[in-house]
C-alpha cells in the first residue's frame, strides 16, 4: 500500500462529519425521501431548508432549495474537544483566516477549493452564523420530527472526492483532522476517522473542471444484509446496483448517487474487485 512518508501533523482530532450541505430542487420531496430511506430524524427545518440527523455523535444532511442542483457546497468535520477560541489560533498559527460560522464552527477551504468547516459535536445548525438567528419555532415534533425508515443510518461511510493531485489532499486531511490512511492503492485513498468510521475517498480528477466534485456519499447502515437490503432497496422503489459485497447505488430523486453499506468492507474500488472475482460466464 503507498502512502506518505511522514506522520500527519493531527492539528485537530475528527470525530464524524458534523454536516454535509446539498442543494435539491424540492427541499421538502428530498428531506422525505431521506428521512424514509435513512431513518434520520429531522432537527431543524425552516420551509426552505432543513437538517436531517443520524448516528451518534450525529452527523446531518442540510437540505436546502437550489438553483443549481443536485449540488454539495460544503461539508463540516466535527472534532474533539472544540473551543472556539482556541481552533481559530490553530487554524491562523497555520496560515489559515478562518470565517466564523457561529459560536460553533470555522470555515476554511481545503486545497482543492472545497468549503470546510472545523465543528464542534453539537450546536451547530443552518443558518447559525447570521446575527440573532435562532432554533425557536424551526424544530419539528411528531412525525414531521421522526418516523420509522427502511434502515438504520449510523454514519456517513464515505464521500467520493475528485481531485487534482490526491497525495496532497490525501495528507491534508490527515494533517488537519488526524485522520487514519485506511485504503492507498497509489492512484486513490480513503482516510479515515471516528469509532464507526467516515471516511473521504481521495481520487484523482480526470479533468480540471471536474476538480474539486463530490461525484456521490454513501451511508452506512446497522446490521447490513447484501441481499436483504436490495430487497428492501427495491421495496421502496429504487433501482439498486451492486457496489461489492457491502453496498449498493441508487439515485435519489434529483438523480444524485448515493450508496447504502455496511458499517465495514466498503473501500475504494470495491466494485471493480468484487465483479472481477465472479466466475466468468462460459
Amino acid at each position: 500500500m503507498a502512502g506518505r512518508l511522514l506522520e500527519p501533523r493531527s492539528i485537530f482530532k475528527a470525530t464524524a462529519f458534523n454536516h454535509l450541505s446539498y442543494g435539491v430542487a424540492d427541499y421538502a420531496k428530498s428531506r422525505d425521501f431521506y428521512m424514509d430511506l435513512l431513518g434520520a430524524t429531522c432537527t431543524y427545518d425552516d420551509g426552505q431548508q432543513c437538517a436531517l440527523a443520524f448516528g451518534t455523535p450525529p452527523r446531518e444532511i442540510y437540505v436546502r432549495a437550489r438553483e443549481k442542483h443536485p449540488f454539495v457546497d460544503h461539508f463540516a468535520i466535527s472534532i474533539a474537544d472544540f473551543d472556539l477560541k482556541k481552533v481559530e489560533t490553530e487554524l491562523k498559527k497555520y496560515g489559515y483566516e478562518p470565517k466564523y460560522d457561529g459560536e460553533f464552527a470555522w470555515t476554511i477551504t481545503d486545497p482543492d477549493g472545497i468549503v470546510v468547516q472545523v465543528c464542534a459535536e453539537y450546536g451547530v445548525f443552518p443558518g447559525a452564523a447570521r446575527a440573532g438567528h435562532t432554533k425557536e419555532g424551526k424544530v419539528p415534533t411528531g412525525s414531521a420530527a421522526s418516523r420509522p425508515g427502511v434502515f438504520k443510518t449510523t454514519a456517513v461511510n464515505h464521500l467520493s472526492y475528485s481531485v487534482a493531485d490526491y497525495p496532497r489532499s490525501r495528507d491534508w486531511y490527515m494533517d488537519m483532522f488526524g485522520a487514519r490512511l485506511a485504503f492507498d492503492d497509489g492512484l486513490k485513498c480513503s482516510v479515515a476517522w471516528g469509532e464507526i468510521e467516515d471516511a473521504i475517498y481521495v481520487v484523482p480528477s480526470r479533468s480540471p473542471d471536474r476538480n474539486g466534485l463530490i461525484d456521490h456519499w454513501a451511508f452506512s447502515v446497522a446490521d447490513f444484509d447484501l441481499k436483504d437490503s436490495e430487497e428492501k432497496l427495491k421495496k421502496f422503489g429504487l433501482h439498486a446496483e451492486e457496489d461489492g459485497d457491502a453496498a449498493w447505488t441508487v439515485l435519489d430523486p434529483d438523480g444524485y448517487r448515493l450508496q447504502i453499506c455496511g458499517e465495514v468492507g466498503v473501500y475504494p474500488g470495491a466494485a471493480r474487485d468484487f465483479f472481477h472475482q465472479l466466475p466468468k460466464k462460459k
